[in-house]
């Protein structure tokens, strides 16, 4: 099998197994809700990772993030 193959394959494993033990599969799924992700990237913003994240992010690409978790 080509190596795009099994990736697909692993990521269907993990969809799977994430499925089979409960882990939500987004963020409504926690109970989150749009109108918070302003709020949410805000927060994001001020975590000690984000200054060592090898990519910058602005808050409204943690929003879209969120938006895209939902």
């Amino acid at each position: 099998m080509s190596p795009e193959e099994a990736a697909n394959k692993a990521i269907d494993a993990i969809i799977k197994l994430a499925a089979d033990i409960g882990i939500p599969s987004g963020l409504k799924d926690l109970g989150a809700r749009e109108e918070d992700f302003v709020l949410m990237a805000e927060n994001a913003m001020q975590d000690i990772c984000r200054l060592t994240n090898p990519r910058g992010l602005s808050k409204e690409d943690i929003v879209e993030i969120y938006r895209k978790a939902m």
